[in-house]
C-alpha cells in the first residue's frame, strides 16, 4: 500500500497570492492571482468650457462620465461645486452621489451654465470618493456676453 502526501500553500506576498502544492514529485506553484487594484476615478472630459453664453440664459448641459478604472468598488459620497462663480454652474442631473460604481461601470453628472454677469466665469466640480486619490477635481468656465453681442438669427 502506497501513501501519498499532499500539501497545499498558500502565501500572500506583496499583495499577490501565490497557491503552490507539493507532492511525492515535488513542488509545483499555481499561476500567481493578483489582489484586485483599489478603485479609480476617469472622469471625461477632465473639464467642462460652456464657451458664450447670454447672461440669465441656462445653457444646454453637458455630460461629465465617470468611470471606475480600478479593480474594486468605487463609492462616491459627494459631488460638489466650488470657486467664486460657483453659483453660476448647476448640477441638473447626477446619477454619482451615493453610487457604488462597480468595476468598468460608470455614472454621470450633467453640469449647466447660466452667467449672473458678462465677462469670464470660472468654478470647479470635485467628487469625494474611496479611491486613493480623492478628491477629483475638474474646472468648469464659461463667458457671459450681453444679448446684444449675439448675432441675429437669419432665416432662409
Amino acid at each position: 500500500m502506497r501513501t501519498t502526501v499532499l500539501m497545499v500553500i498558500l502565501v500572500v506576498v506583496s499583495g499577490f497570492i501565490v497557491l503552490a502544492r507539493g507532492d511525492a514529485n515535488g513542488i509545483h506553484r499555481s499561476p500567481v492571482l493578483q489582489d484586485p487594484s483599489p478603485p479609480s476615478a476617469s472622469i471625461v472630459p477632465d473639464q467642462l468650457d460652456f464657451g458664450d453664453q447670454v447672461v440669465g440664459r441656462r445653457s444646454k448641459a453637458k455630460r461629465i462620465t465617470v468611470t471606475n478604472a480600478g479593480g474594486k468598488p468605487l463609492y462616491i459620497s459627494s459631488v460638489t461645486g466650488d470657486g467664486d462663480n460657483w453659483s453660476d454652474f448647476s448640477v441638473v442631473n447626477d446619477t454619482c452621489t451615493g453610487a457604488t460604481v462597480a468595476p468598468n461601470r460608470s455614472c454621470i453628472i450633467d453640469v449647466a451654465f447660466s452667467p449672473s454677469d458678462t465677462d469670464e466665469r470660472n468654478a470647479s466640480l470635485s467628487l469625494g470618493d474611496n479611491a486613493p486619490d480623492s478628491p477629483q477635481t475638474l474646472s468648469l468656465t464659461g463667458n457671459g456676453i450681453n444679448s446684444q453681442d449675439v448675432p441675429p438669427f437669419i432665416s432662409r
